[in-house]
């Protein structure tokens, strides 16, 4: 494997890994609007 196969992995690697780590945020970020949205409604009740 030559250096540049080497390189195009661990950039492959790395964007894969940045990625999966925003959506998982994003999808953390989304549940915690929705509880704050579903708090509000009872509230209001």
């Amino acid at each position: 494997m030559s250096t540049i196969d080497k390189i195009k992995k661990v950039v492959l690697i790395v964007l894969g890994l940045s990625l999966s780590a925003y959506l998982i945020y994003s999808g953390f970020e989304i549940l915690n609007q929705e509880d704050a949205n579903s708090s509000k409604v009872e509230i209001a009740k």
